[in-house]
C-alpha cells in the first residue's frame, strides 16, 4: 500500500491563509468602507475631509495624542492578555477575526463610577480598547462581548482621528491634550456641530459592530437597556419594552434640540436602530446562521433611511420597527 500524505497537494502555507482570509473579508467592503457602515457616517466624514486643512489639522493632532494615550493607560490599567482575563482576551480575538482586523490590546481601567468603553487608535499606532471596571463587572459576558465588537467597529471604521477630533471639540479631552482649551475656542459652531453628527453616526455604524459579533442578537439590546441604569445593583432583567416607550416623548419636545451638541444618539434612538438592523440583510450576510426561513428582511439602503427617521435629532418620526428580532 502506497501511503500519501493528505496535505500534500493542498496549500498549507501561510500566504494561503492570508489570501484566504483577505477574500473572506473583502466580500463585505464595498468602496473601502464595511457593508454595515451606517451612510450617514461615510458622508459627514467625507464633508469634513472636503474643508480646506481641517482633516490634516486633526490627523497630525491624533498622531500626537493617540501614543500619549495608550502609554497613559498603560500606566494606569491592566492589560487583558491569554493569561490575564483570558475570557476578555478570547471575546476580543474571536470580534476581531469576524470583523476583519488584528487584535486590538485591551485594558480595564478601575471606574466605578462611569458606565463606558472606547477605543484608541491611529494608522501608525496598534490600536487599544478601555474597558471601565463597571462594565467588566455588571454586564453578563454575553453584553460584554457586544461591546468590545462596538470598539472594534471604530477601529474596522478608520474612525481614530475623527473620535479624537470630537473629544477635542467637545472638551472631553481637555485634561490630557495639551492646549485643547485654545484649540476648542478657534472651532466654530457648524464644524462643532458637524463633528457631533458625525460622532452620532459613528454609534450607530459600531452598533451593528457589536450586534455582529455578539453570541446572541438581543445581547445588544439589554446591554444598551443597563447603561441607561448603569446596570444599577447589577440587576439582569431590563423591561426593553418599557424603555422604547421613552421615544415617544423624546421626539414630542424641543428639549431633544440638546442632543445636537451630544456625541451619542439618546440611547432609545440607538435601540430602534439596532432593531433595524435585526431586520436587515446586512447583518445575515455576516452571520446567516441567524437566519429564518420565510423571514422578510431590507436591503441596505432601506437599511439606512429607517435608521435615520430615528437618529435624526432635527426630524425624529413617528413609528417603531416591526419587532422580528427576539
Amino acid at each position: 500500500m502506497i501511503k500519501t500524505n493528505p496535505t500534500e497537494f493542498l496549500d498549507v502555507s501561510f500566504l494561503s491563509y492570508v489570501r484566504e482570509r483577505q477574500k473572506t473579508t473583502d466580500v463585505h467592503m464595498e468602496n473601502g468602507i464595511p457593508d454595515y457602515a451606517y451612510a450617514s457616517d461615510y458622508i459627514i466624514r467625507q464633508k469634513i475631509k472636503a474643508i480646506p486643512g481641517v482633516y490634516p489639522f486633526f490627523k497630525a493632532v491624533t498622531s500626537q495624542i493617540v501614543p500619549m494615550m495608550k502609554q497613559q493607560t498603560n500606566m494606569e490599567a491592566l492589560k487583558v492578555g491569554p493569561n490575564q482575563f483570558p475570557e476578555i482576551y478570547e471575546m476580543t480575538a474571536d470580534c476581531a477575526k469576524r470583523l476583519g482586523i488584528g487584535i486590538p490590546t485591551v485594558f480595564i481601567q478601575p471606574n466605578l463610577g462611569e458606565f463606558n468603553a472606547y477605543s484608541i487608535a491611529f494608522d501608525d499606532e496598534a490600536p487599544a480598547i478601555v474597558l471601565y471596571s463597571s462594565i467588566v463587572e455588571r454586564l453578563t459576558p454575553d453584553e460584554l462581548k457586544t461591546v468590545i465588537g462596538h470598539e472594534c467597529g471604530h477601529i474596522h471604521n478608520n474612525h481614530g482621528i475623527f473620535t479624537t477630533a470630537a473629544s477635542i471639540i467637545l472638551g472631553t479631552a481637555i485634561g490630557a491634550i495639551p492646549l485643547s482649551q485654545q484649540l476648542i475656542q478657534l472651532i466654530s459652531t457648524p464644524l462643532r456641530l458637524m463633528f457631533t453628527a458625525w460622532s452620532r453616526a459613528a454609534e450607530v455604524t459600531c452598533d451593528r459592530a457589536g450586534i455582529i459579533c455578539a453570541n446572541n442578537r438581543n445581547d445588544a439590546v439589554t446591554s444598551m437597556g443597563k447603561m441607561m441604569s448603569g446596570a444599577v445593583l447589577t440587576q439582569n432583567a431590563v423591561n426593553i419594552e418599557a424603555v422604547l416607550k421613552q421615544y415617544d416623548a423624546l421626539r414630542a419636545t424641543p428639549v431633544r434640540l440638546l442632543e445636537l451638541e451630544f456625541d451619542h444618539p439618546a440611547t432609545v434612538r440607538r435601540i430602534f436602530a439596532q432593531q433595524e438592523f435585526m431586520n436587515s440583510e446586512v447583518l445575515y450576510q455576516w452571520r446567516p446562521e441567524w437566519k429564518e426561513p420565510n423571514r422578510t428582511l431590507v436591503n441596505k439602503q432601506e437599511l439606512d433611511a429607517r435608521c435615520e427617521k430615528f437618529i435624526s435629532v432635527l426630524d425624529s418620526k413617528k413609528g417603531r420597527p416591526k419587532k422580528e428580532w427576539n
